[in-house]
């Protein structure tokens, strides 16, 4: 072999040496990540929902005069319970005591017209029969037996309507309830439509809170909106209210403008401690089994999408699609996605790409 061959030799040699190494050292910068892994167990669990509520009594009315005078009398006095029927306020009648006896003689009076008046055209009707007066005599005995009538009936209308003026002026509870403050005292002047105290039915209420429309389909499909679920009511001061709740429906319908449908939760209240127009806040619970929790920081969103890396034996990691049911605290409750002793990546999630290979740093169990 000639020095001319040697070299070409040597060349081609420490070229395969220098392409071999750096494959080498281009594979070695290629590092395996090693990220911790959670395993996907079942658990149960309790999926609560929370809503701001503001509080109404079972019946709530206001008592308004409906008649101006002096109120004569008060028979109760503010927070006192009352009975339905009760006697709350006397207003003054005496003016229109007046009135209903001038009424009464009109009354009378028009009255004895009448039977004046009917005389005249049973006479008058015994003349024609005979033929000694004519049709117009009778037809005028007619008339006035006619206007003596219309005569009483407004009499009457008269009478009734300054009766029932007097019937307005005594005020009596419509219901069972607690009366409210009570502006006007004994002695004042009251106009027509004047408030006089407000009647608050207690022993049960009534907590409503709005559910956005997109929380409303989602409660209903995992079916945690439900007669069965536990409904708690939390107070302004942070006290949990000792009384279970109890859900209804209070609109049929989504309000277009708020895009949410109202409910209720009916709370029984016997000793009145809870008032109208409290606030609150409503936690609506319901148990949930063989549920499947993942922490929150395993799941990135793409396009409104929520995924989560896979692992699968070799560690190859694949990029899956998750359905979010419920959030609870720092961990989601999945409706699909993922099933019973799945590996998904549990940290790290933003430096990886879908294929990629990783070692397990540390496998977790569902302790959340």
């Amino acid at each position: 072999m000639n020095i001319k061959n040697n070299s070409f030799f040597i060349s081609v040699l420490s070229l395969f040496v220098l392409v071999s190494c750096g494959d080498k050292a281009k594979k070695n910068s290629v590092k395996i990540k090693s990220l911790p892994v959670y395993k996907v167990t079942l658990k149960d669990t309790i999926v609560s929902s929370r809503f701001v509520a503001d509080v109404h009594a079972k019946n709530n009315v206001e008592i308004h005069a409906r008649i101006p005078g002096i109120l004569d009398k008060v028979y109760v006095s503010e927070g006192q319970k009352v009975k339905k029927g009760q006697l709350l306020f006397k207003i003054s009648d005496a003016e229109l005591q007046i009135q209903l006896l001038k009424a009464e003689a009109i009354f009378k009076s028009s009255r004895a017209d009448l039977r004046i008046a009917a005389v005249e055209l049973e006479q008058a009707q015994a003349l024609f029969n005979k033929k000694v007066i004519a049709d117009k005599e009778l037809e005028l005995s007619k008339a006035k037996h006619e206007a003596a009538s219309a005569k009483v009936a407004h009499a009457s209308a008269e009478k009734k309507a300054i009766n029932q003026q007097i019937s307005f002026t005594t005020i009596r509870a419509p219901f069972d309830g607690t009366i409210d403050r009570i502006p006007f005292k004994e002695g004042s002047l009251v106009e027509n439509g004047s408030l006089l105290t407000t009647v608050s039915q207690l022993d049960d209420v009534y907590a409503y809170f709005s559910i956005p429309e997109n929380t409303y389909f989602q409660m209903m499909e995992e079916k945690t909106l439900n007669t069965q679920g536990d409904i708690t009511l939390v107070l302004p001061n942070g006290m949990v209210y000792g009384q279970k709740g109890e859900l209804k429906t209070a609109d049929g319908e989504i309000d277009r403008q708020t895009g949410s449908i109202q409910y209720k939760a009916k709370f029984r209240n016997p000793q009145g401690f809870i008032k109208h127009g409290t606030s609150g806040k409503l936690i609506i619970s319901e148990a949930k089994t063989d549920a499947i929790i993942i922490p929150q920081k395993a799941v990135f969103s793409i396009q409104d999408k929520q995924f989560v890396f896979l692992v699968n034996k070799q560690g190859i990691v694949k990029m899956t699609n998750v359905i979010i049911g419920s959030t609870l605290d720092d961990v989601y409750i999945l409706n699909k996605g993922l099933k019973n002793n799945d590996l998904i990546v549990q940290e790290g999630i933003q430096s990886l790409r879908d294929g990629d290979k990783i070692t397990i740093k540390e496998k977790q169990k569902a302790t959340l």
